[in-house]
C-alpha cells in the first residue's frame, strides 16, 4: 500500500507539535512542513530532525509582508539546508493588498535566489495567480506546486503549461468552486496537503489523523485510487528535481 502525502502542512502552529511530528513518522506519512518566515524555519530544524517522512521548507508568508521584514541573512543563511521553499507568493486579498509592493519584491528576491538550485517552491497565490506564474517564470524557478489554489479553472491550462503541480485540500472538496478547480487538475500534476491547522474537518482542527479522510472526499470526486496517484506524482516531481527518493 501506498503512504500518504501531506505537501503543505504547519507544524509550528500545534501545541502538541512533537506529538503530531512523532505521529507523521510512526505512520509513515510523507509531509512537507512550511515555515512562514526564516526564523520560524531556524526554530523548526533545531527541534526536530529532517527524517525520511518529515521536511522542512524555509519560507515567508506573503500575509506577514505588512507586519514583518523579510531578513535576508537568515534566508540566505539557510537556502542550501532544503531543498524546499515555502511558504511563499503573493496574497492581493483584501487584508493584504496594502503590502503588494513589498510582497512582490521579497516573492522576486526570493525566486532569483533559488535560480538554478533545483528547489522545490509551494506557493500562495491568492488573487494574485497572474502575478505569481510571471515572476516564477522570469526567474525560471522549475519544480513548483500551487498551494489551495483558489483562481479562475481557466488559469489552470497556464500554470500546468509550465509544468507545475498543484496540492488541494478538505476545505475545497467542501465548495462547488473547489470541486470544480480540482477536476480542472489533471491527475498526473495533482498532490494532497493538509494546510494544518488551518483547515477544519467537522468543525474541528484538522490533524494528520483525518488525512485520510481528505483522500477518501477525493476519491468520492474523482473515482480514482488518489492515494497511488500522489504517491506516482511525488516520485516524478522529486525525479524531475533530480533526487530519486520520496521528500
Amino acid at each position: 500500500m501506498s503512504n500518504l502525502v501531506d505537501f503543505h502542512f504547519h507544524l509550528d502552529y500545534y501545541s502538541d507539535n512533537r506529538d503530531k511530528y512523532n505521529y507523521l513518522n510512526e505512520h509513515k506519512i510523507y509531509t512537507l512542513c512550511v515555515t512562514n518566515l526564516p526564523e520560524i524555519y531556524e526554530q523548526c530544524i533545531n527541534s526536530f530532525e529532517n527524517t525520511k517522512y518529515v521536511k522542512f521548507a524555509l519560507g515567508f508568508n506573503p500575509q506577514f509582508a505588512g507586519s514583518e521584514n523579510l531578513n535576508k541573512k537568515l534566508f540566505n543563511k539557510y537556502m542550501e539546508t532544503t531543498k524546499y521553499i515555502g511558504e511563499v507568493g503573493l496574497d492581493y486579498s483584501k487584508e493584504h493588498i496594502g503590502s503588494k509592493s513589498k510582497q512582490i519584491e521579497v516573492f522576486n528576491y526570493i525566486c532569483s535566489l533559488s535560480k538554478d538550485k533545483k528547489k522545490i517552491f509551494s506557493v500562495h497565490s491568492r488573487s494574485a495567480e497572474e502575478d505569481v506564474l510571471e515572476i516564477l517564470i522570469k526567474n525560471k524557478v522549475k519544480s513548483v506546486v500551487f498551494h489551495w489554489y483558489s483562481g479562475k479553472p481557466d488559469f489552470i491550462k497556464k500554470i500546468i503549461s509550465q509544468g507545475y503541480y498543484f496540492s488541494v485540500n478538505y476545505s475545497m472538496t467542501k465548495s462547488k468552486s473547489g470541486r470544480e478547480i480540482i477536476k480542472r487538475i489533471p491527475l498526473k500534476n495533482l498532490l494532497v496537503e493538509s494546510d494544518g491547522p488551518f483547515v477544519q474537518i467537522n468543525n474541528k482542527q484538522i490533524t494528520p489523523e483525518h488525512l485520510i479522510i481528505t483522500y477518501n472526499r477525493l476519491e468520492e470526486i474523482l473515482s480514482l485510487n488518489v492515494i497511488q496517484i500522489v504517491n506516482d506524482n511525488l516520485r516524478r516531481l522529486l525525479i524531475d528535481n533530480d533526487n530519486r527518493t520520496l521528500l
